[in-house]
């Protein structure tokens, strides 16, 4: 963690990445269940910008040769996603 002097707490850099760690799982596995990766989100995610949109739930529609038709609901953006917001202003005491 590196905040060039620019921190709104009185926290060292390296007290508030022990603050982050606690709080979030940083393991790759961890970040890729958390945000769902592994859900076909790509197509939709991929254009006109990834960041500053607003998460949503959709329905997609596969064929397996095994299952035939099947309907997935899949959430998009969940990196945009606020629910994180109350537990680090409690951290930080903001």
């Amino acid at each position: 963690m590196n905040t060039y002097g620019r921190s709104h707490v009185s926290l060292s850099d390296g007290e508030i990445a022990g603050v982050i760690e606690q709080l979030f799982d940083l393991r790759p596995k961890a970040i890729e269940e958390r945000l769902k990766l592994r859900n076909p989100i790509y197509q939709e995610t991929a254009a006109y910008g990834h960041m500053g949109r607003e998460p949503q739930v959709v329905q997609k529609e596969f064929f397996s040769r095994y299952e035939g038709n099947k309907t997935v609901e899949v959430e998009l953006f969940t990196w945009e996603k606020l629910d994180y917001v109350d537990k680090i202003k409690a951290a930080f005491g903001l």
